[in-house]
Parts: C-alpha cells; structure tokens; sequence
C-alpha cells in the first residue's frame, strides 16, 4: 500500500492515527450499505406483517421494528460523519498540522 502524500505519508503516531482513519471510513461506509440492506429486509417484514407497503403511506412507521432499524441507521450515518471530519482535519495540511506533527515541522526546516 502506497501512503498518500501529506499527514498519511508521515510515519509518526499522527500519521499512523489517519491511516486508521482512513480503513475506518472505509469500513464505516460498508457498515452503511449493510445496514441498509438490513433495513430494508426489517422494512419488507414490516409491510408483510402490516399488509401495506411504504408506498401506501407512513403507516410502518408505527412499527416498532421498522423504527428502530432506522433509529440505527442514524447512529451509523453520525459515525461515518464523525470519522469523516476527523480524517479531513487530520488532512489540513503543513498550516493545520506544523504545530503539532514534528514530522511536518522538520519537513520545512
């Protein structure tokens, strides 16, 4: 595997740290898809047991099943935000990152 250039390609914590971050995005965009898959078979259930289907309306948001399936989806979707944000900080650059990676300080020296 190649390191991308900037904070990833610096072999300090800091640099190990977000290339953590990256196979967690990673991971947590697959853990999205799975969950969908996972819900949508929760929300298939849900309109068998019911008798309708979403398209006749909001009626399986009454179902308990179906609503906490998607109460998880949210916890999945804050995640994979969270884990976001924190790689593109870490990504800032030599201006974001001098001060606390002595890696990028020694680079511009």
């Amino acid at each position: 595997m190649t390191a991308a250039a900037g904070p990833a390609a610096c072999w300090c914590e800091l640099g190990r740290a977000r290339r953590h971050l990256e196979r967690a995005v990673a991971e947590l965009e697959q853990a999205r898809l799975a969950w969908g898959v996972w819900a949508d078979s929760v929300r298939k259930l849900a309109e068998q047991q019911a008798g309708i289907s979403v398209a006749a309306g909001f009626g399986l948001l009454d179902d308990e099943g179906y609503a906490a399936a998607l109460r998880v989806g949210t916890w999945f979707d804050d995640a994979a935000g969270a884990a976001a944000v924190a790689l593109e900080v870490t990504g800032a650059g030599d201006a974001a990152l001098g001060p606390v990676c002595r890696c990028v300080r020694a680079g511009r020296q």
